[in-house]
């Protein structure tokens, strides 16, 4: 008898969840008929969408945070290398464009240096400076040119704006140059305007020279082409040596006082002309 209850009971659940499995079926068809038909379930479909769309974005933020946080991240280290590669770039050019400037500054020097060449058969020899005088009060400087190249002892040297001065010593690899600003020097010059003759003195600054002994009512005045005249020897006629920059007159003086610029830039002198054989007349600069 027992066992006859247990079999019964037995079929009875079998029956029975045949019957929800059954009922299941037949709902489940029925709906996928109706939302074929008339699509019913569409509004249910978006009510539910719009219920769990918040519980969605919830639950995906951590992941989209970590995304765009890596993107940031990714796109920060490029700009840094980006940026990185700029700067090296920029130095490179700016390292271009001085190079470039030097080159321009040092090819003007030069061809200004070679156009100042009389236009004369002299013969004229190239030298660089290579030392200067320490001595405040001694304006001397020394070039790579000597008796080698027969540079000699009185020749006149000049760079491209006019005279800087003659040899006072030669040697065979370099020669000693006495400036026009030194106090020991003094050169014979003619006012280009007027053809008054005098003796330009050197007073130990690289920026003027002086015009001793002349008269109060002399004919001179700012501005005035002083070139070389070419009295005594010494220096060829015609070069450029300075411009009159003031002249007056103490009261109760016999002479003037008269002060005039070197042409030549005597504290920045690179290469110099060695005139070793200069010519008489006027020598003319292009």
């Amino acid at each position: 008898m027992p066992l006859s209850g247990e079999a019964t009971t037995t079929r009875s659940r079998g029956q029975y969840s045949a019957s929800k499995l059954l009922v299941s079926l037949i709902l489940s068809f029925g709906l996928m008929y109706l939302d074929h038909k008339d699509q019913y379930l569409n509004k249910v479909r978006s009510y539910i969408s719009a219920t769990t769309y918040p519980i969605y974005v919830v639950t995906n933020a951590p992941k989209n945070i970590f995304l765009n946080l890596r993107e940031t991240v990714g796109q920060k280290e490029k700009i840094i290398l980006e940026n990185q590669r700029l700067k090296t770039e920029n130095i490179a050019l700016s390292s271009k464009i001085q190079q470039i400037y030097k080159l321009e500054k040092e090819n003007k020097r030069l061809h200004d240096l070679l156009d100042s060449k009389p236009k004369t058969e002299d013969i004229f020899v190239l030298a660089e400076i290579v030392a200067e005088n320490p001595d405040p009060f001694k304006h001397r400087i020394i070039i790579n040119k000597g008796s080698k190249e027969n540079v000699h002892v009185k020749q006149t040297v000049a760079d491209s704006r006019g005279i800087i001065g003659h040899v006072i010593r030669d040697q065979i690899f370099g020669s000693e140059v006495l400036l026009i600003t030194d106090p020991e020097h003094a050169i014979p010059i003619e006012v280009a305007r007027t053809g008054l003759r005098s003796i330009a003195l050197g007073i130990g600054s690289y920026e003027e020279i002086q015009l001793s002994y002349l008269a109060v009512n002399t004919d001179i005045q700012a501005g005035d082409i002083l070139l070389t005249s070419g009295l005594g020897g010494q220096y060829p006629v015609g070069y450029p040596v300075a411009i009159i920059d003031k002249v007056s007159a103490q009261k109760g003086e016999s002479f003037l006082e008269v002060r005039a610029k070197p042409f030549a830039k005597l504290r920045n002198i690179n290469e110099v002309w060695v005139i070793q054989r200069a010519a008489d007349g006027a020598i003319d600069f292009e």
